[in-house]
């Protein structure tokens, strides 16, 4: 595994939570905020911070470990995180959980299924009904999507839009 500047930006679909129309890389569960699975390995008792909101809404990845290193790294879990492809039906575990799109860029240590990457913007939220959110099942997603000036899509037209903004990878 090595880290290479991509060719072109990379297109990825990830899971957010939603707290006051803010992305937050993780969920939140019963008023806890639990990080996705790479941070929790890295930095167990790191804040929750949401996604910037405005200028160009762009990300930029940073080691939590301490380690001394530019994220991402390859012997590390550090980076923003993507997978290639979208689910036909995302798990949604919380009911603050979406799932959307980003364009990433810069330095990228590219997996399996997915990739880290240096810089990352998101580029569109997914239209899908949560069923744990009985109060508001849809708005959550409706509220992040006006706030970071993003589009909220059904999955087939999400992946379509996607890809006009970067290359959209497949797993053989």
């Amino acid at each position: 595994m090595s880290v290479e500047p991509a060719e072109l930006p990379l297109v990825g679909f990830r899971r957010w939570g939603v707290r006051r129309s803010g992305l937050y890389s993780g969920i939140f569960v019963a008023g806890r905020f639990v990080p996705t699975p790479a941070r929790t390995l890295v930095a167990p008792r790191v804040k929750p911070m949401p996604w910037p909101m405005h200028d160009e809404r762009v990300a930029v990845a940073k080691c939590w470990a301490l380690r001394g290193h530019e994220a991402p790294f390859p012997a590390c879990n550090c980076g923003i995180s993507a997978y290639y492809e979208l689910d036909d039906e995302p798990d949604l575990p919380a009911r603050d959980a979406v799932w959307g799109a980003i364009v990433a860029w810069g330095r990228v240590v590219e997996c399996e299924t997915g990739f880290r990457a240096q810089y990352a913007r998101p580029i569109g939220l997914l239209d899908a009904y949560n069923p744990l959110d009985f109060a508001r099942p849809l708005k959550r997603a409706r509220d992040a999507a006006e706030v970071y000036e993003i589009p909220l899509l059904p999955r087939d037209e999400l992946i379509a839009y996607a890809g006009w903004h970067g290359e959209l990878k497949t797993i053989a």
